[in-house]
């Protein structure tokens, strides 16, 4: 199959440095509000990107569904292949990308568990259906689809009058804002691209040739 063909064009408006926000959290939250804005379809999902013990990279899409002073969160099973991955090379790199907006933000940085407290006030929240999935689901592992549904309608049994207690290997992530890029795209590939790195106890912002 050859894709050559397949023609893409990037006709936004340039970025330039004095348009960014000195820090990337605040560069981060100003976009995704834009994109939030613009009524992309799944504004919060990216490629999150793990590297296995024996140095095998995985890609995979996740949500994100906070953004703090700590970084990004997102959760899953941690007994997953990226909860191994995470347990075992606790750096991440995460990829938002809009077309809609023609922007792209790449975060790498160390990653680290949320508190229990969080983990099991954000399960709480979610529907009952998705509650009892996490349950069911050993994500990751060989199943066999008809005893997945039974472990479903079990637990839907179970748990019909009362609520769903959190698994204890499910939970959040952090992914650190160790390093961030911020990349508008810009017409014949000239591309707007700006990295940030915390260099003496500052966040230095490096403008990246496209």
């Amino acid at each position: 199959m050859d894709l050559k063909n397949i023609k893409l064009e990037y006709i936004r408006e340039e970025l330039d440095i004095k348009d960014l926000a000195p820090t990337p959290l605040e560069q981060v939250k100003k976009w995704f509000e834009e994109a939030i804005k613009a009524e992309i379809s799944y504004p919060n999902a990216a490629s999150l990107a793990t590297i296995s013990k024996d140095n095998i990279p995985s890609n995979r899409i996740v949500l994100i569904k906070e953004i703090n002073e700590n970084g990004v969160q997102f959760f899953t099973d941690y007994t997953s292949s990226k909860g191994q991955d995470l347990d075992t090379n606790p750096i991440a790199s995460i990829l938002l990308f809009w077309k809609e907006l023609d922007r792209q933000i790449r975060i790498t940085g160390k990653v680290s568990k949320t508190s229990r407290e969080v983990s099991q006030a954000y399960f709480a929240k979610r529907p009952k259906e998705s509650q009892i999935s996490a349950t069911a689901s050993m994500q990751s592992k060989s199943i066999d689809k008809e005893k997945l549904q039974s472990e479903v309608k079990n637990l839907q049994d179970e748990f019909k009058n009362k609520d769903v207690e959190c698994p204890s290997r499910w939970g959040g992530f952090h992914i650190e804002l160790n390093e961030v890029e911020i990349w508008q795209g810009r017409p014949n590939r000239l591309h707007d691209r700006f990295l940030y790195k915390f260099i003496d106890n500052n966040w230095k912002i490096d403008r990246l040739s496209p």
